[in-house]
């Protein structure tokens, strides 16, 4: 990346190769391929723990609304959302 800033005649041109190259070194840390891999692994390993604890809830949910529908109705709320057109 910065090899073909250097050839670039335009001075706009340069700064934006610089600036992108300097963008993809940050975002992939550098090119370090462990340092990388571990903080994917990382991000991959919140979002599944996320996915678990929602996953862990259903049942409840599913057996509270299974059990309370019979009893009474469950709780509903109305929303009056303030659109375009404030609320019509």
């Amino acid at each position: 990346m910065l090899a073909a800033a250097d050839r670039a005649h335009d001075p706009e041109r340069q700064r934006a190769l610089r600036a992108f190259g300097a963008n993809l070194a940050k975002s992939f840390y550098s090119f370090e391929p462990d340092f990388f891999q571990q903080n994917v692994s990382r991000i991959v390993d919140d979002v599944i723990s996320q996915i678990r604890a929602s996953l862990e809830l259903w049942p409840t949910l599913v057996e509270i609304c299974y059990f309370r529908k019979d009893k009474e109705p469950l709780p509903a709320t109305r929303v009056r959302n303030q659109g375009r057109n404030g609320g019509k």
